[in-house]
C-alpha cells in the first residue's frame, strides 16, 4: 500500500492510499465532468490567475496632504472628509479609503458621502427618528491635529449634534484607527445608534483588478471580483462571535442548517494575488461589531468589505401576553453599549498578499498579543468521544439509556493499542445525573447506571497509566427544561424584552444560564471534579456563546459576559483540573484551551462565495491542536479524509458500546451510527493515515497552500514537508510526480508546478 519513490535526487515522495476499499470510477467522461463542476465550486479553493503587476486604481494624491511617514509607509489625509490614502513604499501601491473621480460612477449623493467620509453614523434625532449622517453630508466641524505618526481629529456632526474623536496612526506595517468611547458626546435627546469607519478602504470596481474579499465564514471564504459569477442578492453580514441572543434570540427551524458564524474579528481584501493585500483586525469593539461584504452589482459597482459597530441594538418588544400572536413593537436600546473602537489594518505584499499570508499575519498578531503560545502539553492525533448515557422521557418518570458504562473504556483502549493506535484521547459525554440532557446545569452525582465513584477513579487511573487523557464533557451555558436547579428562574438569562433566552435540540427546549451564574456553578463543580479525580474537561458552550443578559438588578453586557466566560475557564483551568478542551471556541478563548474541538471544515457555501479556504486552520496550526467534527457523520469518507490532511486537522469519532437505535426516543436520536464494533476498522485506518502524514508536521505551521490544478492542492509546512492532495477521480501528473486519484503524496524538498 505504501511506496517510496526517489524523484530528482533529493526529492522524497510517499504515496498513501487513504481509502483502500473505495470503488474506482473508470468512466473518464464522468471523471472529467466531476473535475470541472465539483472542484470549481465554492466548496473548494480555486486556482489563482496571475497577471501582470496591477496599478493603484485610486492612487491620485490630489487634495491629500502627507501627514506621516516611516520606512515602509506614507499616510495622506483629506482635511475635509478625513479620507486617507496609504502608500506602500516598497512597490508604490496606494491603498485608498475613497474613490478617485467619483463623478464617473453611478453613485447618488448619499453614497458619495458614505464613500468619501471617514465615518458615517446612524442616530436617533430629537423626534426619535432614525437618521444617517456622514462627515461630508453637512460639512462636519473638524479640528485636525497632526502627530509624528498620524493625526487626531475631533469631529462634530452638524445635524446630529454628536461629537467624537478619530485617531489614525502609522506603525511599521499597520494603520491603526481608534475611536475612544469617552470622547463620544450625545447632545440632548439625540442618540448614536451605529458607526461605519472607513467602509471603502480597499474597495475595487467590478473586476477591474484580479483579487477577492476574505470573510470569516466557517473555516474561511473568499468572494472573488468577477462579473461572470453569481450575483449577490443581499450582503454577507455576520455579527462577530454570533448574534447576541440577549437582543435578537430566535429559535432556528430544525429543517434548515444554521450558517457558520464569524468566530474571528477579521476581514480582508486582495488586489492581485501575491501582489497587495489588506487585512483588517478588530482589536477593540469586536463584541459589538459585524462584518459586512458587498459584491459589485449589489447597490453599487464596487466590491467592499468593512466593519460596522452598533452602539444601540434594535429589538422586538411583545405587546401581548400571547407570545404566539407575534404582536410586537420595534424599539432601540436606551443605554449605549460602551466600547472603544480599535482597528488594525495590516498591509501585506508579494508572497504574503493572499489569504494564507493574511492567516499567518493574524497568527503573528495573536502570538504578539499573548493569545497563542507554544504548546506545553502532549497533543494526541485522534479524538474518540464516547456517549455514556442519555435521558429517555417516560409517561410518569424519566429513565436513562446506558450506552457506554465508564468501566468499558479501558477495554476499547486495549483493543486499539493492540492495533497500534496509541496516540489519542477520550471525551466521556453524558456521565452526569440522568444522562447527557438530564439535569444540566446540575451535574453531580455521576449517573449510577454508568458507574460508581470508585469505577470513575479506577478508569481515570488506568487510562493515565496508558498515557491516554480522559476528558469529561461539561457545559456552563445550557440549562435543560425540567432541571430542579432552575427553581425560581433566577439562574436563567433574559432578553432585553424580558423573555427567557431559549434554544432547542431535537425538539427539546433548554435555557441559557446567566453568565454570572455560570461562575457559581463552575466553582461548586470544581470541588466535585476533584473528588472524582476528573483532571481534564471538555467544555461546551462557554467558549462559543457570547450573549448579554437583562435580568433585574443583574444586567450583563456582552463585554461583561466575556469577562464572566474567562472567569469560568480560569476556575476550571486552575488547580486539580488543569486542562480544558473547548468546542468551537471564539478567538478570545483560544489562549485558554489545549484543544479546539469540532473546528469548521468548510464554509456556509453562500451562492456568492467563490472559494472555501482553511484560514482558521492556518492561523492555529503549530499552536493549538484542532479536531474535525465526527468522521462517522461524513457523507463522503474518502474526500473528507483527504480534507483532514489538506487542512491539518485530526479525526474524531462519536462512539458507544451499544447500538445507536436505542437512542431513537431520546434527545440524541440523531446519533444514527456509533457502535464501536462497527467503527473500529475505520478508526484504525484513519489513524494509520494520519500517523503517516500529519505526524510529520505535528509541531509545525503552514507556510503556503497552492492549488496546482482543479481539485489538486499543495500544502507546505515550516519544516519543508509538503502534502499534494488529489481530490479528483483522475491521477495528477507533473514531471516525475504522479499522485493517484483520490490520494495524496508526502514530499520532502522543493517542488514547482510546471
Amino acid at each position: 500500500m505504501y511506496k517510496k519513490i526517489i524523484l530528482c535526487g533529493s526529492l522524497l515522495l510517499l504515496s498513501i492510499q487513504p481509502n483502500a476499499y473505495a470503488e474506482k470510477d473508470n468512466d473518464q467522461n464522468k471523471s472529467a465532468n466531476e473535475n470541472t463542476q465539483k472542484f470549481t465550486s465554492n466548496q473548494f479553493t480555486q486556482m489563482e490567475v496571475h497577471k501582470n503587476n496591477i496599478k493603484s486604481l485610486n492612487g491620485s494624491l490630489t487634495g491629500f496632504e502627507k501627514i506621516a511617514e516611516n520606512e515602509k509607509l506614507a499616510l495622506y489625509v483629506n482635511s475635509e472628509s478625513l479620507a486617507i490614502k496609504v502608500k506602500n513604499k516598497s512597490n508604490g501601491y496606494v491603498w485608498s479609503s475613497t474613490l478617485d473621480h467619483m463623478e464617473n460612477y453611478k453613485l447618488n449623493s448619499t453614497w458619495k458621502q458614505f464613500v468619501e467620509s471617514a465615518i458615517t453614523i446612524e442616530y436617533l434625532n430629537m423626534q426619535g427618528k432614525l437618521r444617517k449622517e456622514s462627515i461630508t453630508t453637512n460639512s462636519a466641524n473638524i479640528n485636525l491635529k497632526k502627530k509624528a505618526d498620524g493625526f487626531d481629529a475631533n469631529i462634530s456632526f452638524r445635524q446630529a449634534k454628536i461629537k467624537m474623536k478619530l485617531s489614525v496612526q502609522l506603525t511599521e506595517n499597520d494603520i491603526v484607527v481608534t475611536i475612544p468611547e469617552t470622547n463620544i458626546i450625545e447632545m440632548g435627546k439625540v442618540k448614536i445608534v451605529s458607526a461605519n469607519v472607513y467602509p471603502f478602504l480597499g474597495a475595487s470596481k467590478e473586476d477591474d483588478i484580479p483579487g477577492y474579499m476574505f470573510i470569516p465564514d466557517g473555516s474561511g471564504a473568499l468572494i472573488r471580483y468577477e462579473k461572470s459569477g453569481v450575483k449577490m442578492e443581499s450582503p454577507y453580514s455576520a455579527t462577530i462571535y454570533g448574534e447576541d441572543k440577549g437582543i435578537t434570540s430566535t429559535i432556528p427551524s430544525e429543517d434548515t442548517n444554521e450558517s457558520y458564524k464569524a468566530s474571528i474579528p477579521v476581514f480582508g481584501v486582495v488586489h492581485g494575488d501575491n501582489q497587495n493585500a489588506l487585512l483588517g483586525i478588530i482589536e477593540k469593539g469586536d463584541n459589538y461589531a459585524r462584518i459586512d461584504a458587498y459584491k459589485a452589482g449589489l447597490s453599487t459597482e464596487f466590491n467592499w468589505v468593512t466593519s460596522h459597530f452598533t452602539y444601540r441594538y434594535a429589538y422586538k418588544q411583545p405587546t401581548s401576553k400571547n407570545q404566539k400572536s407575534g404582536k410586537a413593537m420595534d424599539l432601540i436600546q436606551k443605554k449605549r453599549n460602551k466600547f472603544d473602537i480599535k482597528l488594525h489594518y495590516k498591509i501585506l505584499v508579494y508572497k504574503n498578499a493572499n489569504y494564507v499570508g493574511m492567516a499567518k499575519s493574524y497568527q503573528s498578531y495573536l502570538i504578539k498579543t499573548g493569545i497563542l503560545k507554544d504548546k506545553s502539553s502532549n497533543h494526541p492525533m485522534l479524538r474518540l468521544e464516547f456517549l455514556g448515557g442519555e435521558k429517555k422521557e417516560g409517561l410518569f418518570w424519566d429513565s436513562v439509556v446506558s450506552m457506554t458504562p465508564i468501566s468499558k473504556l479501558p477495554k476499547y483502549v486495549n483493543e486499539l493499542e493492540k492495533k497500534g493506535v496509541d496516540d489519542f484521547f477520550i471525551v466521556y459525554k453524558g456521565w452526569n445525573k440522568n444522562g447527557l440532557t438530564g439535569t444540566f446545569p446540575k451535574k453531580f452525582p455521576f449517573e449510577r447506571k454508568l458507574g460508581s465513584k470508585g469505577e470513575v477513579k479506577d478508569t481515570v487511573k488506568e487510562l493515565k497509566k496508558k498515557d491516554i487523557p480522559l476528558y469529561f464533557y461539561t457545559d456552563y451555558t445550557k440549562a435543560y427544561e425540567g432541571s430542579s436547579s432552575l427553581f425560581g428562574g433566577s439562574n436563567i438569562a433574559k432578553q432585553v424584552n424580558t423573555k427567557a433566552i431559549m434554544g432547542v435540540e431535537n425538539g427539546y427546549n433548554y435555557y441559557y444560564l446567566h453568565p454570572e451564574k455560570s461562575i457559581d456553578y463552575a466553582k461548586k463543580d470544581k470541588k466535585k471534579y476533584k473528588k472524582y479525580e476528573m483532571e481534564n474537561l471538555a467544555v461546551d458552550g462557554v467558549g462559543n456563546e457570547l450573549y448579554s443578559a437583562f435580568n433585574d438588578r443583574h444586567t450583563s453586557t456582552r463585554e461583561k459576559s466575556k469577562k464572566s466566560i474567562k472567569k469560568v475557564l480560569n476556575v476550571l483551568n486552575s488547580g486539580d483540573v488543569d486542562k480544558t478542551a473547548l468546542y468551537e471556541p471564539n478567538a478570545y478563548a483560544w489562549g485558554m484551551t489545549d484543544k479546539y474541538l469540532d473546528i469548521p471544515m468548510g464554509s456556509s457555501n453562500y451562492l456568492y462565495v467563490s472559494d472555501t479556504v482553511p484560514f482558521l486552520q492556518i492561523a492555529l496550526k503549530g499552536y493549538v491542536d484542532y479536531y474535525a467534527p465526527f468522521s462517522n457523520f461524513w457523507s463522503n469518507q474518502e474526500e473528507e479524509l483527504l480534507k483532514l490532511i489538506d487542512y491539518g486537522a485530526y479525526p474524531s469519532f462519536y462512539l458507544t458500546e451499544k447500538k445507536s437505535y436505542l437512542l431513537s426516543e431520546t434527545p440524541s436520536r440523531d446519533l444514527y451510527t456509533s457502535e464501536f464494533k462497527a467503527w473500529k476498522k475505520e478508526v484504525i485506518k484513519q489513524y494509520d493515515v494520519i500517523q503517516k502524514s500529519l505526524k510529520l508536521v505535528k509541531d509545525d505551521s503552514i507556510v503556503s497552500r497552492d492549488v496546482l490544478s482543479e481539485g489538486v492542492v499543495k500544502v507546505t509546512y515550516s519544516n519543508n514537508i509538503s502534502f499534494i492532495i488529489n481530490y479528483t477521480n483522475t491521477p495528477y501528473k507533473n514531471g516525475g510526480l504522479t499522485v493517484a486519484a483520490k490520494d495524496f503524496a508526502v514530499m520532502k524538498g522543493e517542488f514547482s508546478n510546471e
